[in-house]
């Protein structure tokens, strides 16, 4: 569905437009750790251990992530416009970041992800999904200007919220009886601030890119150049982010059942462990490879001969899905080992990697050589820092274990 849509809305706006946009989204995407926090795993681990503290649990990381917003609001449109950024662009940041305010309300999820009846809100998700989609449509037919493309986002968040709180009344509770703690707020806030840092590391990682792309070529070739070449690189990003999210689904239905076996048996819990990266290197071989070989002529065929140039970056992009399945199905070992200061290490690290790769490889390589950092980034962070640390290399062994064992999947009682 995401990507049908997208399709027409790529087309309509061009490369230059589309590049924009996600210039803007790359650039309010750097300062996201603001409005997590850092406390989505560690909610739903919690609620899994003290299911009788979900109110308060609720509460506080609602009352948190809701402040954290509204101060990235604040952040992001000041430092867009104290960079020089032309007023559309500024305007596109501050809508960007203000849809962030209803962000909070993924609380509610994450309760369902602790009962493992994530299929709840999976279906408000999926309506999010048709709605947002009816809509776009209806404004490319429409021909409206670039910016109410960027205002679909806080529409769909509100949606989202409506029916997270609709899903959550309808089993009988109410966001009425959430109770924020200082307490509870000093706890969590003890054990996240690592995974803050952790996130604003790890979103640079993963959103750098855009903006450095626009900004190195812009300075070399010209605006127009820089925007164009995001264009490109935001087609082909968005193409390996829709197969992405499955590792994403599959990581957050398996986590509490890894969360229970922790806390039960040691062997248990590392073979849970290794079945799981097992499927998320079964899940880069079956979509990866065919990508590869046919990337191009798959954008051509949706995208049309302008984007020709992302079939290439697809191509490149496929390799990244290894390290983003595995480094996804990592999280389940850093949170239950409570390894936050270690990930914030390898996320520092990875961040710092990619940055100074992006600044030698972009202006020769242009978007290729952003690509290029990110896999070099993503082996130094989510491998080679493992073999440093006595507590992570079992981690390691069983990565290893699971890529050439994948199709030993088996059942864990």
């Amino acid at each position: 569905m995401v990507l049908a849509v997208g399709v027409p809305v790529t087309r309509y706006l061009g490369d230059e437009q589309f590049g924009m946009l996600n210039y803007a989204a790359g650039w309010v995407g750097l300062f996201l750790s603001m409005t997590t926090l850092g406390l989505e795993e560690i909610v739903v681990r919690d609620l899994v251990r003290d299911p009788e503290k979900r109110d308060e649990l609720l509460g506080t990381s609602f009352l948190l992530r809701t402040f954290g917003s509204a101060l990235m609001v604040i952040v992001v449109t000041l430092l867009s416009w104290a960079r020089g950024n032309e007023s559309l662009t500024i305007t596109m940041v501050f809508i960007f970041s203000f849809a962030e305010l209803f962000r909070g309300s993924n609380v509610i999820d994450q309760y369902y992800q602790s009962r493992v009846e994530s299929r709840k809100t999976v279906r408000v998700q999926m309506a999010q999904v048709i709605l947002s989609a009816l809509v776009k449509l209806t404004m490319v037919m429409l021909k409206v200007d670039l910016v109410w493309f960027a205002a679909v986002v806080g529409f769909e968040l509100i949606f989202l919220s409506i029916g997270y709180i609709k899903v959550y009344h309808l089993d009988g509770l109410s966001v009425l009886q959430w109770k924020a703690s200082v307490k509870s707020a000093k706890r969590l806030m003890s054990q996240a601030w690592p995974l803050i840092i952790f996130g604003f590391a790890l979103f640079i990682q993963a959103r750098v890119d855009q903006v450095m792309i626009g900004d190195i070529l812009s300075k070399v070739y010209g605006r127009e150049f820089g925007n164009k070449e995001v264009g490109q690189y935001s087609v082909a990003l968005k193409m390996i982010e829709a197969l992405g999210f499955i590792s994403v689904v599959l990581q957050k239905s398996l986590a509490p059942a890894i969360t229970g076996a922790k806390n039960r048996s040691e062997e248990l819990y590392r073979d849970r462990l290794l079945n799981q990266y097992r499927l998320m290197f079964l899940m880069f071989l079956v979509t990866s490879i065919p990508l590869f070989f046919l990337a191009e002529p798959i954008i051509v065929l949706l995208y049309g001969e302008q984007f020709r140039p992302a079939g290439i970056l697809l191509s490149l992009f496929a390799v990244r899905l290894f390290f983003t399945n595995m480094g996804v199905g990592k999280i389940s070992f850093i949170t239950n080992e409570n390894l936050f200061r270690y990930s914030l290490l390898t996320a520092i690290v990875g961040a710092t990697i990619n940055i100074v790769t992006n600044y030698y490889l972009i202006e020769t390589y242009k978007a290729k050589g952003a690509i290029v950092a990110t896999i070099v980034s993503f082996t130094a962070s989510i491998f080679i820092m493992d073999l440093f640390f006595k507590g992570t290399r079992w981690n390691l062994k069983i990565m290893l274990l699971a890529m050439i064992t994948f199709w030993k999947i088996h059942k864990v009682k």
